[in-house]
């Protein structure tokens, strides 16, 4: 295993290289299709640019997750020094934690409208993604950020998660792996029952 010592485990496994900061992304994105004042050239490029939105917005959905699957898992190594936790040692506020999750909730919604104003084309939001973020926006307020999580012992999981198998770990691991190769972080979902089910 190449992400984890006998001593130590890493913060991210390698997410991160697939991964932007959502809303500034966007933001960029958008100054760029507002730039245009003709209302033809503002609809060409939000369809030039809407394959990447989607894509980004949906990474970031698999990102969310993939933290979730990440801490499950390297719980079920014992007590090991994390490495790596850029968090560590900030001051956590639930607003600076939760302002990035809960623009990327409301951002769906943003998505569905601009798709049928730009494009006439109907965006199906799925149910799911707003759940995963929503169960990831609850993650990050129980472990404060992780401002003071150094241990595997330190994170703390949503209740609503179950505990998988050993076999059941072994799989999400390898997804894991596999995504971090790939870059498709949203395929994590193909997983996400072996932690979660909805009642």
């Amino acid at each position: 295993m190449t992400e984890a010592t006998a001593q130590s485990v890493k913060f991210d496994p390698g997410y991160a290289q697939h991964t932007t900061i959502l809303s500034i992304s966007l933001d960029f994105i958008y100054q760029r299709i507002n730039s245009y004042k003709n209302f033809g050239q503002k609809k060409a490029q939000f369809r030039i640019n809407y394959p990447k939105i989607v894509k980004m917005t949906e990474n970031n959905v698999g990102f969310c997750l993939g933290s979730i699957l990440w801490a499950v898992y390297i719980k079920s190594l014992g007590d090991l020094k994390i490495e790596g936790n850029p968090c560590l040692g900030d001051t956590f506020t639930k607003e600076d934690t939760v302002g990035e999750i809960d623009y990327s909730i409301n951002y769906f919604t943003q998505l569905k409208k601009d798709a049928k104003y730009y494009m006439t084309q109907n965006y199906d939001i799925n149910p799911l993604y707003i759940k995963i973020l929503e169960l990831y926006k609850e993650f990050l307020l129980l472990n404060e950020n992780f401002v003071n999580t150094k241990t595997t012992n330190d994170v703390k999981l949503p209740p609503e998660l179950k505990t998988p198998s050993a076999s059941d770990l072994k799989t999400i691991h390898e997804k894991i792996e596999e995504v971090i190769k790939s870059g498709n972080l949203i395929d994590l979902t193909e997983v996400l029952n072996l932690v979660y089910e909805e009642k």
